[in-house]
């Protein structure tokens, strides 16, 4: 998975187990993509501190994924739904088109 799109997905997932300050930084960095030297700035800190911030978040997330595998459960539950899909396309019948919407359902949800 591309660098960006898995750390967006465990701030996604863990963000909020953050404290507000880390959440702030952490997203104005990853999400809004300010320089370290703009955060800085912003909040009155240094670069170091902007850095050293980021680096303990990614840790931070990385550890909660490690612990607790929500993200990749949320990768499994779609791949599957993804397969349910396509398997039901092969299938004939009205059983068949019920279980491609609700596939469907599924990944809307998602």
């Amino acid at each position: 998975m591309e660098e960006f799109a898995k750390e967006a997905l465990l701030y996604d997932f863990y963000g909020e187990l953050l404290n507000d300050r880390q959440r702030e930084v952490y997203d104005a960095y990853t999400m809004e993509d300010l320089s370290l030297a703009e955060i800085a700035e912003q909040y009155g800190i240094s670069r170091q501190a902007v850095s050293t911030m980021v680096a303990r978040c990614r840790k931070a997330l990385k550890n909660y994924e490690d612990r607790l595998q929500l993200v990749k459960k949320f990768e499994d539950m779609k791949s599957f739904a993804c397969e349910i899909r396509e398997l039901s396309g092969k299938m004939d019948g009205p059983e068949a088109e019920k279980i491609m919407e609700l596939a469907d359902r599924i990944l809307g949800d998602l």
